[in-house]
């Protein structure tokens, strides 16, 4: 069975670069994909139209939590979802590997994210939160479940497209390298939900005077949550250091690096090639270097929009990966290579 992103290649994808010889190019590497387990494919699709509904809820829900419409956290997770795992299933397909542990990896990834779902869901029907909140035995319960579960898919995620690379796999070695470091970022990006969980000062009081704070985590360091001006759609905080931004630079880094060898392979350039591989190896630095930035401007409590050191090296780290994209664009490459 002939996998559809190939056939698109194939067909619309230049056979390489102008002046080079039918010599010179030859057929892009052929895959054989291993057949799927269904999972994550079933999922996907089923995020999808769990996105389509919970963005319906929010035009008809006029309810707000956290100073965001009540809808608005369900709709993004359902999205984010469905890209990560179809992206995991994306590799998987063309590894060309298909194991035992691998099925077992996509079934708990998409039963882990339909539990996860369910309960974001059921919490927004309530009118209340789903994260941190700890204002009933109901609440603290279900939040200690959603973080068991996004553990065993983490790990899931991780298993699954580290087999997808080993030996035997199908993936050209530009593919294979960009799956490394994008899995690698997505990884540390996910368990930066350990930080979010922190009790915070205040909360701590609340602990120390023999109270029961209602919430035990924070998405912002340096603010309160619902007393802090945020950025619209996403939420993060205009005003203090938020950890959702690294958590989602980190998270769909393994996209961006897809993406863009799929696109070196559409512009004709050698996939197996070892300069290749260093150009992709160089974009997974960057994109881990980005992630960093995010990441130590969280914890310095500064805001993303906000001026300042922090900022001015975001602007340059943003600035040393135009640069190395402008270079991948401004570079030809001779002849696909042939598996």
């Amino acid at each position: 069975m002939q996998d559809p992103i190939e056939a698109v290649l194939r067909s619309s994808g230049p056979a390489g670069p102008p002046g080079a010889s039918a010599r010179e190019v030859a057929p892009p590497r052929s895959y054989d994909a291993a057949p799927p387990s269904g999972a994550l494919v079933v999922y996907a699709w089923l995020a999808v139209l769990g996105a389509l509904v919970t963005g319906l809820m929010i035009l008809l829900d006029p309810r707000e939590v956290a100073g965001e419409p009540l809808w608005l956290k369900p709709t993004k997770f359902f999205l984010s979802s469905a890209i990560a795992t179809a992206t995991v299933e994306w590799i998987l397909r063309r590894s060309g590997l298909r194991s035992r542990l691998q099925d077992v990896c996509q079934a708990i990834i998409a039963w882990g994210m339909g539990v996860e779902m369910v309960i974001i869901c059921a919490q927004a029907a309530r009118g209340v939160r789903s994260h941190f909140n700890f204002a009933t035995s109901l609440d603290a319960v279900l939040f200690s479940v959603m973080g068991l579960v996004i553990t065993g898919v983490v790990v899931a995620m991780g298993v699954a497209v580290v087999s997808a690379i080993g030996a035997g796999s199908r993936l050209t070695r530009s593919e294979r390298m960009a799956a490394r470091w994008g899995i690698g970022l997505f990884v540390a990006a996910a368990f930066l939900g350990n930080l979010m969980v922190r009790v915070t000062p205040a909360q701590r009081a609340v602990d120390s005077a023999g109270g029961w704070p209602a919430e035990r985590g924070s998405h912002f360091v340096g603010s309160v949550e619902g007393a802090t001006r945020t950025l619209p759609i996403t939420g993060w905080s205009r005003e203090s250091g938020d950890l959702r931004v690294p958590h989602f630079v980190g998270m769909h880094g393994i996209q961006v690096l897809m993406i863009v060898v799929a696109w070196l392979r559409w512009r004709g350039w050698s996939m197996d090639d070892a300069s290749t591989a260093r150009r992709v190896a160089a974009l997974g630095v960057w994109m881990t270097l980005f992630w960093g930035v995010t990441l130590g401007q969280a914890l310095g409590g500064r805001s993303l929009v906000e001026p300042g050191v922090w900022r001015a090296i975001l602007l340059v780290t943003i600035g040393v990966g135009l640069g190395i994209v402008a270079s991948l664009v401004s570079t030809r490459r001779g002849k696909v290579v042939v598996a």
